[in-house]
């Protein structure tokens, strides 16, 4: 085989190997995912409530301390279902425990989805 046509198999094959690997979400974007759809939740929640009630909202949001991917599947076009073991603080506690949660790639980005 001539070197130009080696060299052009491997980018090809390393191309094809680097789509396949980058479809699912990694960890961080799906900690940040989450952090967007915490953030909405508690803006959404302060607004409701107003006043005392938001700053009291604020401290009961729970924060994301952790969160380890532990694999994912398709779910559709643009969406995987993955599982996770999320570690979350509030009140002071933190708890670590296994979940399964979908993420969906938006125009802006992974979006934690509630279906």
């Amino acid at each position: 085989m001539h070197t130009s046509t080696k060299t052009a198999a491997i980018a090809i094959l390393a191309s094809i190997v680097l789509t396949a690997c980058g479809g699912a979400p990694s960890e961080s974007d799906m900690k940040e995912a989450l952090e967007k759809q915490m953030k909405i939740e508690m803006d959404a929640s302060k607004s409701f409530m107003g006043g005392a009630g938001a700053d009291m909202a604020a401290k009961l949001m729970p924060k994301i301390e952790g969160l380890k991917k532990i694999g994912c599947k398709e779910d559709g076009e643009k969406a995987y279902r993955c599982d996770v073991e999320l570690e979350v603080s509030q009140n002071g506690r933190t708890n670590k425990g296994p979940g399964n949660m979908r993420f969906v790639k938006g125009s802006e980005g992974w979006m934690a989805s509630a279906k």
